[in-house]
């Protein structure tokens, strides 16, 4: 069957890829190496030097055969491959066929012509349905090596252009990972830096002790997390520190934060800046003072093949003047969920939910 790649770019493009980058010499080489076979082949069986037949018949009829194999083969290539792309693949068959019938029946009659004739043939010998059948064979092989030639160039090019764009999408890949990490930072710093900005207005006393602690955030943001997978025990200390900070600014019988931890987590490997999306979020959403007293609950599963992070926060029993947005997240959910998607393909299962009384996060990653 056609290849859908070659059938689908015009046939000036088509000349282009078939022959160019040196192919051609892959071409010449195909049918130097075959039509020197069918000749010695023909020698070694008797038939050229046939003594019914002159060595100038002998002749004729070789070349005779050999131009018809050559309009044969590349009226398929450029012809008749195009043609798979019609959504009738009636039509595409019954050319294919065609062509075959005509060049076949072109070339009994043209072996027909020049052997008409000739002194000492038989009359067998000039029948139409006898010349039909010893030269079927000899007809159809040929076609048939080209065609397999044909699809093994093809074949290769198309692995080729695979690779390429495995490739491509690879190093796409790797760059929207790498530019959706370093959009954590920043968007992690704002916000923390507008709570730093409102405690000191305030003056509060817990100014410099959150300043500290988002110095050693910042540190393993920026020098800890530049490999792909960072140990999971890194990555919790992390969140803890975080969760610590976050402590700092809310009074204990206003914000109750509880994180539950289950399983061994050494020796275990998660892409970095995972977690802190979904942490950032449940704070600031859940956490206002408008609400009354919040809560948060972190419960965390590590088994050996995977991890269940399930989250949880408070938010208002009367939803009446707020943007439902606030509790789906903005850009920091969106990035951690794409995140998710590139890092972790067909290895997640997340799912978010605006219930009655809280909003909940539950992410499953396998290792």
């Amino acid at each position: 069957m056609p290849s859908p790649l070659m059938a689908n770019i015009p046939v000036k493009q088509h000349l282009v890829k078939s022959f160019g980058h040196y192919k051609w010499v892959l071409h010449l080489l195909f049918w130097a190496i075959l039509l020197s076979i069918s000749y010695l082949q023909m020698r070694n069986s008797g038939v050229t030097e046939n003594i019914k037949y002159t060595p100038s018949t002998n002749t004729s009829i070789y070349f005779a055969k050999v131009i018809l194999l050559l309009i044969l083969c590349y009226a398929f290539q450029f012809a008749i491959v195009p043609l798979y792309r019609s959504k009738n693949k009636l039509i595409f068959w019954l050319t294919f066929l065609g062509l075959l019938l005509i060049i076949f029946l072109a070339r009994v009659l043209l072996i027909k012509l020049i052997i008409n004739g000739q002194p000492g043939l038989d009359a067998q010998a000039e029948q139409f349905s006898y010349i039909s059948y010893r030269t079927f064979s000899a007809f159809l092989f040929p076609f048939i090596f080209f065609i397999a030639f044909y699809y093994f160039v093809d074949i290769y090019d198309q692995q080729k252009e695979i690779q390429r764009l495995i490739q491509f999408k690879t190093q796409k890949i790797t760059l929207e990972s790498s530019f959706l990490k370093s959009q954590v930072n920043p968007h992690f710093l704002f916000n923390t830096l507008n709570n730093i900005y409102a405690l000191s207005l305030k003056k509060s006393a817990q100014t410099p002790a959150i300043i500290a602690k988002l110095e050693s955030l910042l540190h393993y943001m920026l020098y800890d997390c530049k490999a792909d997978l960072v140990p999971l025990e890194n990555e919790f200390t992390f969140t803890n520190s975080y969760i610590t900070l976050e402590k700092l600014r809310h009074k204990e019988d206003q914000c109750t934060v509880t994180v539950n931890i289950k399983g061994d987590i050494k020796d275990k490997m998660i892409a970095p800046l995972l977690l802190i999306n979904f942490l950032e979020n449940a704070f600031k959403h859940g956490t206002k003072t408008s609400f009354g007293k919040s809560w948060i609950n972190l419960d965390i599963d590590v088994q050996d093949k995977y991890i269940h992070f399930r989250l949880q926060n408070s938010k208002p029993l009367n939803t009446i003047g707020q943007a439902i947005s606030d509790y789906q997240g903005g850009i920091g959910l969106k990035n951690v969920k794409r995140r998710l998607e590139i890092l972790y393909p067909d290895k997640h299962t997340l799912s978010m939910q605006s219930l009655k009384d809280r909003f909940e996060i539950d992410l499953t990653i396998n290792f």
